[in-house]
C-alpha cells in the first residue's frame, strides 16, 4: 500500500511541475501579446484557461485520492496539503496571465505600453519568468535554501512596480489617463504573479523543514485583493 501511495504522490508532484511549466508559457505569450501586438498570442493565453482548469481539477482530485487512499503522516501529509495550496496559487497565476492578455487584446491593434516604458514592462516579465522557472526545479528538489532566494528576485519586481507607479502618478505624465490605468493594472498583475511564486517557494521551505519560513508568508491568497 505504501508503494502505491508514494507512486501516486510522485505523480501528483509531476502534475505540479506541469502546472508550473504551463504558467511559464502563458506568461511569456501574454507578454508577447502585450509588447509585440501579437493578437494570436492573446487568444492562446485566454483560451488556455480551459486547459488550466482541467489540470487544476485533475490535480485536486489526485490530492483528495491521496488523502483517502491512506492516512499520510508527517512529511507525506505536508506534501499533499501543500500541493493543494500550490495548485490554487498556480491557478491564480494563470488568471493573471489571462488578465494581461485581455488588456492587450482589448487595445489591439493599438499599443498598450508607451514605447519608453516597454523595457520596464519587459523586465517585470523577465523577473517573473525567472522566478517561475526556478519553481520547476524547487518542486523537484525541495531545496529550502534555494527556495529562500526567490525573495530577492521578488524585491526587484516590487522596485519596478514602485518605479512604474511613480511615473504614472507624476504631474508631467505625458501618455494620458487610459494608458495610466492600463499600466497600473498591468503592474499589479505582474507584481501579483511574483507574489504567488514566493508563496509557493515558502511552501517548499515548509515541505523541506516542517517550519514556516522566517518572515515569509505561506499564502498571498487572502489579502483582500480582487486582482488574484
Amino acid at each position: 500500500m505504501r508503494t502505491v501511495f508514494h507512486s501516486k504522490l510522485d505523480e501528483f508532484s509531476d502534475q505540479l511541475v506541469r502546472f508550473c511549466e504551463t504558467n511559464i508559457r502563458l506568461l511569456d505569450r501574454a507578454t508577447a501579446a502585450l509588447l509585440d501586438g501579437d493578437e494570436l498570442a492573446a487568444i492562446e493565453v485566454i483560451d488556455g484557461a480551459a486547459e488550466l482548469e482541467d489540470l487544476r481539477e485533475a490535480s485536486e482530485q489526485h490530492a483528495f485520492e491521496l488523502l483517502l487512499l491512506e492516512s499520510p503522516v508527517a512529511g507525506d501529509l505536508r506534501q499533499v496539503v501543500s500541493g493543494i495550496y500550490i495548485v490554487e496559487h498556480f491557478t491564480r497565476m494563470a488568471a493573471l496571465a489571462g488578465h494581461i492578455a485581455r488588456v492587450a487584446r482589448r487595445r489591439h491593434p493599438l499599443p498598450v505600453v508607451p514605447a519608453p516604458l516597454v523595457p520596464l514592462i519587459r523586465e517585470l516579465s523577465q523577473h517573473d519568468g525567472r522566478m517561475a522557472r526556478e519553481l520547476t526545479a524547487l518542486l523537484v528538489e525541495k531545496d529550502a535554501d534555494r527556495a529562500r532566494t526567490l525573495d530577492a528576485e521578488d524585491d526587484a519586481v516590487d522596485r519596478l512596480h514602485a518605479d512604474l507607479m511613480k511615473q504614472i502618478s507624476a504631474e508631467d505624465w505625458p501618455h494620458g489617463s487610459v494608458a495610466a490605468v492600463d499600466l497600473a493594472l498591468l503592474a499589479r498583475y505582474y507584481e501579483r504573479f511574483g507574489d504567488h511564486t514566493v508563496s509557493i517557494a515558502n511552501r517548499v521551505v515548509y515541505l523541506a523543514t516542517g517550519e514556516r519560513p522566517e518572515g515569509g508568508s505561506l499564502s498571498h491568497l487572502d489579502d483582500g485583493t480582487v486582482l488574484d
